[in-house]
């Protein structure tokens, strides 16, 4: 047979003995005579050897090789490898014969009955050695490799190095040296890599990364490098002393052509395990061909769709999800694609999905696959919808919340305007509310928020919008009521009293029935110089002065409210700076015995003085105060001050039976008022029998019981306590007789129409009457007149305060007051006799 120079590719049948050859031109079937193709040119020694090689492909599924010698025609010898692998699928066996050039010189060491003996390279250890290797792949092929070559040519070390990333080297099978990664730099080998040959060096010293390395010894290295040249790694070798084989480098290039093969094949297969990974994600993969029939899916692809994964393919892309839009996408269009797209899952119901569609090309810039990744969005889809609604709509009641109506209300505006109609905006604030919640608990002030919240959407025309904006708050917009002002006016009038009467309706929740009310504001839009911005001030500032006005009723916005609500918002940020500026001080009214007239306390009131300004009324600002936790700041300093005055005066003998100090419901209820008291009293050293705290019937209100138990641990410290303006808020007589009180003070409400009024007359006749069988000693306030004073005496009431006696006065005023009048010295909160 004529010796070919290059790869040629062989067959054979063991079932029918039939060999075919392919040199890429042509594929034939062998006729020759012999027992196989190269039976006229292989050399006579390699016959058994290629015999064996034949008979272990077909007993085995692992692929294997032989090294043997092919005569030319001029007889001279030249080295060939076989490689070939069994297909059992097939029955037959196949591979490939390629040449081998190498110096035909007798060099080659082995061992010959302990002896060293020059070999040539068809020497059968040599031989031995091929046969070894043969039948390994992948790593057994590499540490036999090592094994054998250390062994065959008495090599102190033997190991194969893999290049990385970064001039690394990766160590992937060795003999005698134990390595795992070492930098180029480090090794006698950087030369090899440099020059792309095989190198043979003497080393001079120890190197300094290995000392095991040792003077004298000699280092062999040859490069791997694959059919682009571009080099893979290197065969390394370490002997004791020189090299005493002239050719060792041709000799490893006979097996450098399966040592490339193999570490190529590693990489592969490492990729192709990368792949397997890569493919099996929690995306969903399909691969069609070119006429989008599914070829291949992943086992993410079955989760995410619910189809079987074998029964899809050979089926077209576009029976697995048809549509009346169809994919959403052309694909031979394609140079890449994503996008959603609604899906059909294998139970029927439609679902969004994500998809990536890329296009695969062959070497010649046609499309050869598609691939498709995907996902299920629908969590992603729902959890951008629940956002949406955290963003725009009320967690509790479900109603639009500020941001959906500050939007909402934009566009009711800006059509208003465009189509010259009158809009309304309704701000409702539930009366009361806090009192239930902080009584029954969030659990009730919840429910019965969104019970509020389904009443007032029955009120709710088709193109209004309801929104609550926090707490007990909520908006009706009324986009287009009229275009005549006065109608809509009218309009908006007529629903806001709907539905106060709506939300006034009686609650029942367990077994009890809750009562509430609500105040509105009402604003008309669009006016002038008026801006969207605005409206929910105006609506607002409307609805305090509802509330102001009695609660459970309805304001209209006008120019009067808004100067009130600024000049409310100016007291309220000026009042924090004149806490800390200096700017409060206490005036004192003073007490008197009804009967005989003589001075039994005064009562510590604040005063407000902006400088330069004129006295700020506590009528004005105490509200304001009351509405933050400022009131309670103001308290403690009221309290503090008022005690370190009294005990200055008796200090400097001016004497004055007690001193009363009035106490706010935030104050009172404030988890360290007890303490404050404590402290008060040690710093100023004010004297507890003499302090008398003044509380209103709203501290009571839904606190009954931390409201007793305070009162009680105070009064054993010797402090009195008096119910100030009583019966003009809510009285509870339950609540009356279990306090620890020791005075009632009638409001001046009930005072100030004494004589011209018999209703009042009355009251403060049942009053002190009351308050006699109770036990509690009574303080009238606001007394001007005498037939007042004489009206009380006559009633049995037992003190009194007002201009009739003297307006509150400041400190040296009162001082003179005091010299001028003189004081009594009873026990004030032991009960008076009945006059």
């Amino acid at each position: 047979m004529k010796q070919q120079a290059t790869q040629m590719m062989w067959f054979y049948e063991p079932a029918q003995g039939q060999w075919r050859v392919s040199d890429h031109a042509s594929n034939q079937l062998w006729q020759g005579e012999g027992a196989h193709p190269w039976s006229d040119s292989l050399d006579p020694a390699d016959e058994a050897g290629f015999a064996r090689f034949v008979d272990t492909l077909q007993q085995g599924d692992k692929p294997g090789q032989f090294i043997g010698h092919l005569h030319d025609e001029s007889g001279q010898a030249h080295h060939f490898l076989w490689r070939g692998q069994y297909l059992a699928d097939q029955g037959l066996c196949c591979g490939w014969v390629s040449p081998i050039e190498v110096a035909s010189q007798p060099s080659l060491p082995v061992r010959l009955n302990g002896e060293r003996s020059p070999l040539l390279v068809q020497d059968p250890l040599l031989a031995q050695l091929a046969q070894a290797l043969s039948a390994k792949t992948g790593m057994d092929f590499f540490d036999t490799l090592a094994n054998e070559l250390a062994e065959i040519l008495d090599a102190d070390a033997v190991w194969l190095a893999e290049l990385g990333e970064l001039q690394q080297l990766r160590v992937i099978a060795s003999h005698g040296a134990a390595l795992g990664h070492y930098r180029l730099e480090e090794m006698p080998c950087r030369h090899l890599y440099e020059t792309r040959r095989a190198c043979t060096r003497v080393l001079e010293a120890p190197l300094p990364a290995h000392p095991w390395l040792a003077a004298g010894q000699t280092y062999h290295g040859h490069p791997l490098c694959d059919r682009h040249g571009q080099i893979l790694g290197h065969l390394a070798l370490l002997f004791s002393g020189s090299v005493a084989i002239p050719n060792l480098a041709a000799v490893l290039t006979i097996f450098s052509v399966r040592m490339v093969a193999e570490l190529e094949r590693l990489k592969s297969e490492a990729q192709l395990r990368l792949s397997a990974v890569a493919f099996e994600t929690h995306e969903g993969i399909i691969i069609t061909d070119p006429d989008y029939k599914i070829l291949r899916v992943n086992h993410a692809f079955g989760q995410i769709t619910g189809f079987d994964s074998q029964a899809v393919l050979g089926k077209r892309l576009g029976d697995l999800w048809p549509s009346q839009g169809g994919l959403g996408y052309e694909l031979d269009n394609l140079s890449r694609w994503q996008g959603e797209t609604q899906r059909r899952h294998a139970r029927g119901h439609g679902y969004p999905q994500w998809e990536i569609v890329t296009p695969v090309q062959d070497d010649k810039g046609r499309i050869s696959h598609f691939v498709i990744c995907f996902e299920d969005i629908s969590e992603r889809k729902a959890a951008e919808r629940r956002i949406q609604d955290l963003a725009y709509y009320d967690e509790l009641t479900g109603l639009p919340n500020r941001r959906q109506l500050h939007e909402t209300l934009s566009q009711a505006f800006g059509q208003a305007s465009r189509d010259h109609l009158v809009g309304a905006l309704l701000f409702i604030d539930l009366d009361h509310f806090k009192t239930i919640n902080d009584s029954l608990g969030h659990a009730s002030g919840d429910w019965l928020l969104k019970e509020v919240a389904t009443r007032l959407r029955r009120l709710v025309r088709q193109g209004d919008c309801l929104a609550r904006l926090g707490g007990d708050e909520f908006v009706l917009l009324l986009p287009a009521l009229s275009s005549s002002p006065p109608q809509a006016e009218m309009q908006a009038d007529l629903i806001a009293e709907r539905l106060i009467g709506e939300i006034a309706a009686p609650y029942h929740q367990g077994g009890q029935v809750l009562h509430i009310g609500a105040s509105v504001g009402i604003t008309l839009f669009p006016g002038r110089d008026q801006g969207v911005d605005d409206l929910l001030k105006q609506a607002d500032t409307a609805m305090y002065q509802a509330k102001s006005a009695g609660r459970k009723t309805r304001r209209f916005f006008d120019a009067a409210m808004q100067h009130q609500a600024d000049r409310r918002l100016l007291i309220h940020n000026e009042l924090r700076s004149a806490l800390t500026g200096g700017e409060l001080t206490l005036h004192y009214q003073p007490q008197h015995l009804v009967a005989g007239g003589d001075l039994i306390g005064v009562e510590a009131l604040i005063r407000w003085q902006p400088p330069g300004r004129a006295l700020v009324s506590p009528a004005e600002f105490i509200p304001i105060a009351e509405e933050t936790d400022l009131i309670v700041d103001i308290g403690n300093w009221v309290l503090h001050e008022a005690c370190s005055q009294y005990v200055s005066w008796e200090e400097s003998g001016i004497h004055i039976p007690q001193l009363s100090v009035n106490v706010s419901a935030k104050q009172f209820h404030a988890h360290d008022f007890v303490e404050c008291i404590h402290d008060v009293l040690e710093k100023t050293g004010m004297d507890p029998a003499c302090l008398n705290l003044e509380i209103t019937e709203s501290v009571v209100l839904g606190h009954a019981e931390d409201t007793i138990n305070k009162m009680a641990e105070l009064k054993q410290l010797g402090i009195s306590f008096a119910i100030d303006d009583f019966g003009a808020g809510y009285s509870s007589l339950s609540y009356l007789k279990r306090l620890p009180a020791d005075e009632l003070k009638i409001d001046r409400s009930f005072i100030q129409d004494i004589p011209r009024d018999g209703d009042n007359m009355a009251i403060v006749e049942a009053v002190i009457a009351m308050a006699r069988h109770m036990g509690f000693n009574v303080t009238a306030e606001g007394v001007e007149s005498r037939q007042q004073l004489e009206f009380l005496r006559a009633q049995g009431c037992h003190f009194y305060q007002g201009y009739l006696a003297s307006k509150p006065l400041p400190v040296p005023y009162l001082e003179r007051y005091v010299r001028r009048v003189g004081g009594r010295h009873e026990v004030r909160n032991t009960l008076i006799p009945e006059l």
